[in-house]
C-alpha cells in the first residue's frame, strides 16, 4: 500500500517554480559530457588494450571483466552513501559535480597515458587506473539520472528534460566518435589509408580535450542547476543497505525500465566496442565509426522533436515499443548485406531513431520510479536506483568486452604493428565482429521490446497522482 500522507505543511502548498532555460541546458550538458565519456570508453577502450598496450584480446576482455568486481562493490555503497546523506542547505545530488569533477577527468587521462609497458604490467597499470577512475566516476553517474527527480516534480517538465538529455547524449556521442577520430589523426597523424600512425599520440591528445570539454560542462550544470524537490518526510532519511536494494527489488516499476535499459545496453554496448573493428576489417573503411557514429546521432537528434508527441499520444510504454521496434529493423540491412557500408549506414540510422527514444524513455521513466516508490514506501531512493542501474549495466558491459575479448583470441585477431597498420583477419574473425555488430544487437532487441510492453508505468503514474490529487484536496478541506 503507498504510504501515509504526511502531516500538511505550508511550504508543500508551494509547487516548486518551472525550469529555467539555462537549467535544461546546464542538464543538457552534463548529459552530453557523461555521453561522452561513455561512448569514448566504449568505441576505443578495448581497441587501446589490444591496438597500443599489445595486451592480448582474452587479456584484455578479462581485465574489462575484472574491473566490474570492483563495479559490484562501489556502486552499491556509493547508492546508499547518497541516499542518507545531505550537503549543506539540503541538498542530495547537485554538490556531487562539484566535487567528483575533477579527479573522474584526470584519472580517464592517466588511464590513456599508459606509458610503454610489457603486456602483463599493462594489465596491472590499467586495473589499477580503471578502478580508481571507476569509483569516482560512480559519483557523477547519481546526477546523470537522478537530476530530473529533485529539479522538478512536474511530469512535462521532466519530459523536456528528457529531451534535452537526449539531445545532449547525441551530440556527446559525435564529440566521443567524429572528433575523437579527428583528434587521434592530428595528434598522432595518418598514412595515405587512413591509419593513424602513432595511436599512443593520439589517445593521449584525444583524451585531454575531451576530458576538458567534460570537466566544464559538469560545472555548468552545477553553477547553474537547483534541487527544488525534497524529500516527502522532512526527517533525516535513514534506510538500511539491504532494506533500499530490497525494496527496489520488489518495486515492479523500477525492474521493468532497468530490464528494458540492459537489453538496449547489450545493444548499444555490442555496436560500439565492435563498430572500430567492424569498420577496419569486414567494411576495409579504417575510422568508419568517424562516419557511422554521427548518422546514427543525427538520426537522434532528428527524431527527438516527435518523441514528445509519441509520448503523449503513446505514452511511456508506446515510446519504450517504438525504440525497440526501430532496433530490431535496424540490423535487417546488415542481415542483408554485412560487407556494405551503404548497409552499416542505414543500419546506424535506424539505430538513432531507437537511441533518440530509448534515451527521453529511460530517464522519465526512471525518475517516474522514484516517484512511485516513495509515494508507496515513504522512501526517496534516487542514490540507490542509480546505484542499482548502474551495477546491473556495468555487468553487462563487462560482459561484453569479455566476450568479445574471448572471442578475438578464439577467431587468431591479429594486432596491428609499427610496420603492418591493418593486417589482414581471417573469416573467423571477420565473423566474430559481423556477430557482435550484426546479429547479437538484433537478439537483444527482442528483449527490449518484452519489457517495453510489460511496462506498468503509465498506470501506476495515473493513479499515484490521482491519489495526491484526492490528498492535496483533504487538506485544503481541513484549512
Amino acid at each position: 500500500m503507498p504510504a501515509s500522507t504526511p502531516k500538511h505543511d505550508q511550504n508543500q502548498d508551494r509547487q516548486p517554480d518551472r525550469l529555467r532555460l539555462r537549467e535544461k541546458i546546464g542538464y543538457l550538458c552534463q548529459d552530453g559530457s557523461m555521453e561522452l565519456y561513455l561512448q569514448f570508453m566504449g568505441l576505443y577502450l578495448l581497441v587501446f588494450y589490444t591496438d597500443v598496450c599489445g595486451i592480448p584480446p582474452s587479456l584484455a576482455g578479462t581485465l574489462v571483466l575484472v574491473c566490474t568486481i570492483w563495479n559490484a562493490v562501489n556502486d552499491p555503497l556509493v547508492g546508499w552513501l547518497v541516499d542518507n546523506l545531505r550537503f549543506k542547505g539540503g541538498e542530495k545530488i547537485r554538490p556531487i559535480l562539484k566535487y567528483m569533477t575533477l579527479p573522474s577527468a584526470l584519472f580517464v587521462i592517466l588511464l590513456f597515458w599508459m606509458p610503454a609497458l610489457e603486456p602483463a604490467q599493462a594489465f596491472a597499470y590499467g586495473l589499477v587506473m580503471y578502478c580508481v577512475m571507476d569509483s569516482f566516476m560512480t559519483f557523477l553517474g547519481i546526477p546523470y539520472v537522478s537530476l530530473p527527480s529533485v529539479l522538478t516534480d512536474k511530469a512535462d517538465e521532466r519530459v523536456s528534460l528528457g529531451t534535452f538529455a537526449s539531445l545532449g547524449a547525441s551530440l556527446g556521442a559525435i564529440i566521443a566518435s567524429a572528433c575523437a577520430v579527428l583528434l587521434m589523426r592530428a595528434f598522432g597523424g595518418v598514412d595515405a589509408a587512413g591509419n593513424i600512425l602513432n595511436q599512443q599520440a593520439g589517445f593521449r591528445g584525444a583524451a585531454i580535450v575531451l576530458m576538458v570539454i567534460f570537466a566544464l560542462c559538469q560545472f555548468f550544470m552545477y553553477v547553474v542547476g537547483r534541487e527544488r524537490v525534497r524529500p516527502q518526510h522532512t526527517g533525516k532519511q535513514r534506510v538500511g543497505f539491504f532494506k533500499a536494494f530490497g525494496i527496489l527489488l520488489t518495486e515492479r516499476n523500477f525492474m521493468m525500465i532497468v530490464g528494458y535499459n540492459i537489453f538496449w545496453t547489450f545493444s548499444l554496448s555490442a555496436s560500439l566496442n565492435t563498430v572500430a573493428y567492424y569498420g577496419k576489417y569486414v567494411l576495409y573503411t579504417p575510422g568508419a565509426e568517424g562516419i557511422l557514429a554521427p548518422i546514427l546521432i543525427g538520426m537522434a537528434v532528428l527524431v527527438l522533436p516527435f518523441v514528445r508527441l509519441i509520448n503523449r499520444k503513446a505514452r511511456r510504454r508506446g515510446l519504450l515499443v517504438t525504440a525497440a521496434t526501430a532496433m530490431l529493423v535496424s540490423r535487417v540491412p546488415l542481415l542483408i548485406a554485412p560487407t556494405s557500408f551503404v548497409a552499416a549506414a542505414v543500419a546506424a540510422g535506424l539505430m538513432g531513431i531507437a537511441m533518440g527514444c530509448s534515451v527521453v524513455a529511460i530517464n522519465t521513466n526512471l525518475n517516474e520510479a522514484i516517484e512511485i516508490t516513495e509515494w508507496r514506501r515513504g522512501l526517496r531512493l534516487e542514490g540507490t536506483v542509480n546505484a542499482l542501474r548502474g551495477l546491473f549495466l556495468k555487468l553487462v558491459t563487462a560482459v561484453i568486452g569479455f566476450a568479445l575479448g574471448q572471442a578475438m583470441a578464439w577467431g587468431g585477431y591479429i594486432a596491428p604493428t609499427e610496420t603492418v597498420l591493418a593486417p589482414t583477419q581471417n573469416e573467423t574473425t571477420q565473423f566474430v565482429f559481423t556477430f557482435f555488430f550484426a546479429y547479437f544487437p538484433l537478439i537483444t532487441a527482442v528483449g527490449m521490446l518484452i519489457f517495453a510492453l510489460l511496462n506498468p508505468t503509465d498506470r501506476d503514474a495515473a493513479a499515484m497522482r490521482a491519489a495526491k490529487a484526492e490528498a492535496s484536496c483533504e487538506n485544503e478541506g481541513m484549512k
